[in-house]
């Protein structure tokens, strides 16, 4: 269930550890920010934004830690972006040939995370400062160990 937090700003809650995803609408659809972290609460996120007649346009994910860049295919084919920091990290983490193992070490049983689109984003070249999108500006701040995302417009 998305809840709107300012105008054209909503979050959505994950029930599983409290996370939550950044939904920025745009022009011709929203920006999502860390999309989630289980299959049935992203495929949710996705039906909601169907219902309000707004795709995902594009996608951030805040930094490498695998539960900030899953993805679900009912979200669509909107480019995903991270730091280049963030996409050389996923990369190398992906390169284990052990790497679902890992994963599942810190997940109860119970929790379905859909793996197959894992970490597939765009490292931003070093420098840029704002999500290349249609819609509100979002300034990329890197700080020493994750980005800090500010919004506004102009």
């Amino acid at each position: 269930m998305l809840r709107q937090v300012a105008e054209g700003v909503l979050i959505h809650e994950s029930e599983f550890i409290e996370s939550k995803a950044v939904v920025v609408q745009g022009k011709a659809g929203v920006l999502l920010i860390d999309a989630g972290i289980m299959a049935e609460e992203m495929a949710a996120l996705a039906d909601d934004l169907r219902e309000l007649g707004q795709p995902v346009v594009a996608a951030f994910s805040t930094h490498p830690h695998w539960d900030h860049l899953l993805w679900h295919a009912k979200l669509g084919e909107a480019p995903r972006y991270g730091t280049a920091r963030c996409a050389a990290d996923i990369q190398a983490f992906l390169s284990n040939p052990h790497w679902k193992d890992d994963v599942a070490e810190e997940l109860p049983p119970e929790i379905e995370v859909p793996l197959d689109l894992l970490g597939l984003i765009t490292g931003l070249p070093a420098g840029t400062t704002q999500i290349p999108w249609d819609g509100p500006k979002v300034r990329i701040i890197v700080t020493i160990q994750d980005p800090v995302l500010a919004l506004w417009t102009s």
